[in-house]
């Protein structure tokens, strides 16, 4: 799989880089997730930009971060959902967890205490 490291301040911004994510990539995601988490990453952004399509168990990976970096003071954000990947969040209700921006630059403003959410 495919990620883009960047960082804004204290915020690390995770561009994922598939059309699909699904069990195939649910592993990797969680594994890089928790590596940053246990480095001391306590705001995250994923870009999910170019993510057309995501299953339950990459979304589970997703939430098991949550709830990681969540006990540690910190949050995961998620920006560009759209396409199957959207439909999926809100007919599993995910949207109600996770909190979704438009794009990074919302989601990474929203850390200061700016919020947009779409």
């Amino acid at each position: 799989m495919s990620i883009t490291k960047e960082t804004s301040g204290d915020v690390l911004v995770l561009k994922i880089n598939i059309k699909r994510a699904t069990v195939t990539e649910a592993d990797e995601l969680r594994t890089i997730l928790l590596r940053y988490i246990e480095c001391g990453w306590r705001k995250i952004v994923l870009n999910l930009e170019d993510t057309s399509f995501l299953d339950s168990t990459f979304l589970g990976s997703i939430f098991i971060a949550l709830r990681t970096i969540s006990k540690l003071g910190g949050d995961l954000r998620i920006s560009g959902v759209h396409g199957d990947a959207k439909n999926i969040l809100e007919t599993t209700g995910a949207f109600r967890v996770l909190t979704s921006f438009i794009n990074v630059e919302e989601a990474v403003a929203s850390f200061a205490g700016k919020k947009s959410f779409v």
